[in-house]
Formats: structure tokens, C-alpha cells, sequence
């Protein structure tokens, strides 16, 4: 089978995508040819069969220019390569300027709680969807087809539990993800825990904001920033316990750190429908700071075994891979 995979971009440090390159390897194994075109790429090792084509966002590229190399790119696939399926990844956009000009199979991949206009006409067009759970999906439709998160094992290898009180979150500092939930939740937790120390991974406009509310619930915490992504395993590592308040995402980070050996505390939906023993009411910080105290003086050895178990029963790459690879088997009516 030949592939054509579009994303945002190839880049194993990207913060947020660097899994990206880890997701390539593995469909290579699984695929005759594998083309990418992504909108940003940046030098990597790949393996022979995985063609990468940058729109040119690295170097500056206009919209316009990056619309040309689209569709070059697109052409070359389907007209001279022949490929069997059109993977979208995260952008309901690819689908919309890809499917009107090929009889290709379109397959979609969107998790994500927004419902858009062009997520409905992205999901008519494309011949299946896919997400990593089905609460991550925010609209019903018979095309959907559910594949796990797909999180690298051998880069997210466990590690003994510390026995230390240090809480670990990775998400862009915005409202959505409500970090002061988890500061309000480390201010009542800290009667219990005077050595508890919080720390975020992550950059965005309510930096200033949550360092003065630190400040005035006297809660330790550390910014560290936009962090590369090969550096999130020791940061978990280094940690006891991996929160999240974000209401709307399963986001990719609870995961790893799971994988990781560090039990998670989360809210959103479709993480509470997965986990409910370790989920807790949405904008409730003594509902987290309850959980995260039951789990700390717990048996984090066997928390962190049951962490990663659940990872690699759900949610590991290869499991996703070959999920991915019968969708697409699938969408082409094999």
C-alpha cells in the first residue's frame, strides 16, 4: 500500500508535534511507500521508504507559494505515484483542497472537541475518520473509526517512582487549559505536602497571570517554557504526578507521562470515560487535590505499573499503527 500522509509539520524537537517522525517510522514498517507533505519540515532520520515534501514554512513561504507546492506535491503522488490513501492528519483543510481533485480515498484524523463548518465538510468528503477515543470525536457519523493515541513506548520507557511531591503539567499556558485549577488544587494540597512543588511545561499568554496567582496562594512553581519534545521523558521522570484541568483534550502529554510510569490526574471527557478511578469533576481543585493526595500516599509502584499498563493495552503506537493501517485498508474497500 501507498500512502500520502499531510500533517503541519516534521520536526522531532516541535514541542507539540515532535511525535510526528515517531508515527513515520512506524508506518513505514506497515507500508509499501510512505509520502508526507508537510507544511514545516525540518531535517531527520527516516527510513528509505518515507518521502518527506516541505510547503515551505520553514523557510518563509508564503501562502500563496505553499498552495503551488500543495498541490504539486499532490499531483505527484496520485498522478505518477499511484497512492492507495490521502491521511490527513489534524486538518480538516487538507481534506477540503485534496478531495475535490482526486478520486482518492481521503481518510481524516481529528481529535479535537471543536465542531467547525469545515470539520463537517472535511468529514462528507473523506471516505472515513479517525480519532483516538470517541469521546474526542464532536460530531456523530457512521465514518468514524477509533485508533488510540499511538504514544512511543521505547522513547517513554518507566522509571521507580521518585516518592517526592513534585506535580508535572504539559500544555500552552491559556485559559483553555486552566492551569489555575491546579494551583488552587497545590494550595490545598500543600497543608499535607509542605515540600510540594509544581512545575509547567509550556509558553502563552497567561505566563505573567499564573506566576502571580502562585505567588499568592504560596505555591512553589516553576516555568520552564516551550520544552523540546525529546526532553518531556526525563521531565517525567523527575516528577511524582502528571495533572491536567484541561476540560476539552486527551491531550497526547497524560498519556506519555502514564507511559512513563507516572500516574495522571485529568478531567477532560474522554479521559474520564477511560480512567474514571484517576479523573475528577471539570474547574473542581479540591475534587484534584483529593485524587492527586489519594494517589500520592498510595502505592505509586503500582500506580505507575497500572499506568503504563493501560497505555500499552489503549493507546501505544503499534497498536495505533495497525488500527490505522486496517482503516486505510478499509477506505481503499479491501
Amino acid at each position: 500500500m501507498k500512502v500520502l500522509m499531510m500533517t503541519q509539520a516534521v520536526d522531532p524537537q516541535d514541542g507539540l508535534l515532535g511525535f510526528v517522525p515517531l508515527w513515520l517510522r512506524a508506518l513505514a514498517l506497515r507500508v509499501e511507500k510512505l509520502y508526507v507533505l508537510a507544511g514545516r519540515v525540518v531535517p531527520c532520520d527516516l527510513p528509505a521508504n518515507v518521502e518527506v515534501c516541505s510547503l515551505g514554512k520553514e523557510k518563509g513561504t508564503r501562502r500563496f507559494g505553499r498552495l503551488v507546492r500543495f498541490y504539486t506535491g499532490l499531483r505527484e503522488a496520485v498522478a505518477r505515484h499511484k497512492v492507495d490513501v490521502i491521511f490527513a492528519h489534524m486538518n480538516p483543510e487538507y481534506v477540503i483542497a485534496a478531495a475535490p481533485v482526486t478520486r482518492v480515498p481521503c481518510v481524516l484524523w481529528y481529535s479535537h472537541h471543536t465542531l467547525t463548518r469545515r470539520l463537517r465538510i472535511a468529514v462528507r468528503l473523506s471516505r472515513l475518520v479517525v480519532a483516538s477515543a470517541p469521546e474526542f470525536f464532536p460530531m456523530k457519523t457512521p465514518k468514524l473509526r477509533i485508533t488510540g493515541q499511538g504514544v512511543d513506548l521505547e522513547r517513554f520507557t518507566t522509571a521507580p517512582p521518585r516518592n517526592g511531591f513534585r506535580l508535572f503539567s504539559v500544555g500552552r499556558l491559556a485559559p483553555v487549559k486552566n492551569h489555575d485549577v491546579i494551583i488552587e488544587a497545590c494550595a490545598i494540597m500543600k497543608k499535607r505536602f509542605p515540600d510540594l512543588h509544581l512545575t509547567l511545561a509550556g509558553e502563552g499568554p497567561r505566563r505573567e497571570a499564573l506566576e502571580r496567582l502562585a505567588k499568592e496562594r504560596g505555591v512553589a512553581m516553576t516555568l520552564l517554557g516551550s520544552v523540546p519534545f525529546p526532553e518531556i521523558p526525563r521531565l517525567c521522570h523527575e516528577s511524582d504526578l502528571f495533572v491536567s484541568a484541561s476540560e476539552t483534550a486527551l491531550d497526547k502529554a497524560i498519556l506519555e507521562a502514564m507511559a512513563a510510569g507516572r500516574p495522571a490526574v485529568a478531567c477532560a471527557p474522554a479521559f474520564a470515560a477511560w480512567a474514571p478511578d484517576l479523573s475528577y469533576k471539570q474547574g473542581d481543585a479540591a475534587g484534584l487535590a483529593e485524587v492527586a493526595t489519594r494517589i500520592l500516599f498510595g502505592n505509586r509502584e503500582a500506580a505507575g505499573r497500572d499506568a503504563r499498563d493501560r497505555i500499552e493495552r489503549d493507546h501505544s503506537l503499534p497498536a495505533m499503527v495497525n488500527r490505522l493501517v486496517k482503516v486505510f485498508e478499509e477506505a481503499c474497500g479491501r
